[in-house]
């Protein structure tokens, strides 16, 4: 079974988003009549390529100080987030730095963070024994690497470290003061329960314990001593890894196989183009010949080293000033070589059809309880744990995308309104990276749903687990 599935251990393995990543879009941009001769592209396709060619941001497309006071005649009724998990240790270690040793304040358990899971696993949309499906180590574990410890707890590349814990815990806080009230006014009680929040993860540990720790800081609060509020464990949804469709996965989407590698990305740009010249200098300095990969795999190590506190030689600082960004214009290279379109449909295009479903689904059962007047538990609160690669085809989708590599621990979220005289009316408040978000076509913060729906119409790709059934 494993050899079946050769190029998502590779890709699993090399980058932090467990995909397929680098194997996806690497079709240079800067030769852009190749492929856009004879049909037109979006504005902000437009501009993302513009920006990923040149370095150079658009004004457009920057944010402007936005107003989220609530109007008076809103009723807030559900939510989503999307998140990235917490920081790690790093997939691979580059040479030529030498290897940190990770303490047990690395690795231990953030303890406000401590509680029980139960895992619902899922092949296709049958919930199934964990025995049926496989998870992110049943495919590479044999590929995961043991890195130096100072105690005699193991610790291995791909790691959500305690700090990864903390980062979510405070981000599920944050949340909390959004949406829980302690006189339980709020949108979801004070105590868990499942029947009203669902999570999903994508089934690799370090998700899912960010997707734990998450939860952990929603359902704890100072007046309660901060000990978690919850009857029972938190129930994550996990799903079969091969088939997973919260990040891009070629042998789901195999239109993501017809795009080029890194090696032939950078055998396209001229030599002076900025991104071949910065990754050239980092892999000469590190002494290695032939590197296959792009500037996300050797941007990794760093981003890990910086969020655990460990020091970086100047000279590599000095190499990876602008990564964060050209991170970011690389994989924008890489996702609009096949077609902006067609990129987001092979990618978040099934998110995107979960997330229309769970706002339908919010607005039926609130209608149903005011026109009945009887009050049921339903799922009001929708969490998933995912990847880097989870989010940015994300807000490319809705059109937010930020321009910088997402950090650990950053998220989209989205919190949904019902006019309280006309209840078929509905909005879509939307926050990415902590910075609150004025949607294509939309006036303010407040975006009606109905003009949310339209911006992405040909984006959204119904699951293949759910087409099958």
């Amino acid at each position: 079974m494993r050899s079946a599935y050769h190029s998502i251990l590779k890709w699993s393995f090399l980058t932090g988003t467990s995909t397929i990543l680098l194997k996806l879009c690497y079709e240079s941009l800067y030769n852009v009549s190749l492929r856009t001769s004879n049909k037109s592209i979006s504005t902000y396709e437009n501009t993302l390529i513009s920006w990923a060619s040149t370095g150079q941001r658009s004004k457009t497309i920057q944010n402007k100080l936005i107003d989220t006071k609530i109007p008076d005649n809103l009723q807030f009724i559900g939510a989503q987030i999307y998140f990235r998990h917490g920081a790690r240790t790093p997939l691979s270690l580059l040479p030529g730095l030498e290897e940190v040793s990770y303490t047990k304040e690395h690795i231990e358990i953030y303890l406000p963070s401590k509680w029980d899971i139960k895992l619902i696993t899922k092949l296709g949309n049958d919930i199934v024994s964990k025995d049926k499906i496989l998870s992110a180590n049943d495919i590479i574990g044999d590929r995961i690497k043991q890195l130096k410890s100072a105690s005699d707890v193991k610790v291995v590349t791909g790691q959500l470290t305690a700090i990864g814990e903390k980062q979510l815990y405070q981000l599920g806080k944050l949340i909390r003061s959004q949406i829980i009230k302690q006189d339980n006014n709020g949108l979801i009680p004070n105590i868990y329960d499942p029947n009203i929040v669902y999570c999903r993860s994508t089934y690799m540990n370090r998700t899912i314990a960010s997707a734990r720790s998450f939860l952990a800081g929603l359902f704890s609060s100072e007046k309660d001593d901060n000990k978690i509020q919850a009857k029972g464990p938190f129930e994550i949804e996990v799903h079969n890894f091969p088939d997973e469709d919260m990040f891009p996965n070629s042998k789901m989407y195999p239109a993501l196989k017809k795009c080029h590698t890194a090696l032939e990305l950078y055998r396209l740009l001229h030599d002076d183009h900025d991104l071949k010249k910065a990754r050239q200098a980092l892999i000469n300095h590190i002494g290695v010949k032939d590197y296959p990969h792009g500037i996300v795999e050797l941007y990794d190590e760093f981003v890990s080293r910086q969020a655990h506190n460990f020091s970086i030689p100047k000279n590599f600082l000095e190499l990876t000033k602008d990564f964060e960004v050209m991170s970011a214009r690389e994989f924008v290279s890489m996702a609009t070589s096949i077609g902006f379109v067609l990129f987001i449909r092979s990618t978040c295009g099934p998110l995107l059809y979960l997330m229309k479903e769970n706002f339908n689904s919010i607005a039926k059962n609130y209608l149903d309880e005011k026109e009945n007047n009887i009050k049921k538990p339903y799922k009001k609160l929708f969490v998933y744990s995912g990847h880097d690669t989870t989010l940015i085809p994300l807000t490319m989708a809705l059109e937010i995308f930020e321009m910088r590599w997402p950090d650990y621990g950053s998220y989209i979220f989205m919190k949904y309104y019902v006019s309280k005289t006309n209840p078929n009316e509905t909005y879509v408040a939307v926050d990415y990276a902590d910075e609150p978000q004025i949607l294509p076509n939309c006036d303010n913060y407040y975006c009606p749903y109905s003009t949310f729906l339209k911006n992405l119409e040909n984006r959204f790709e119904k699951p293949k687990y759910l087409k099958n059934n």
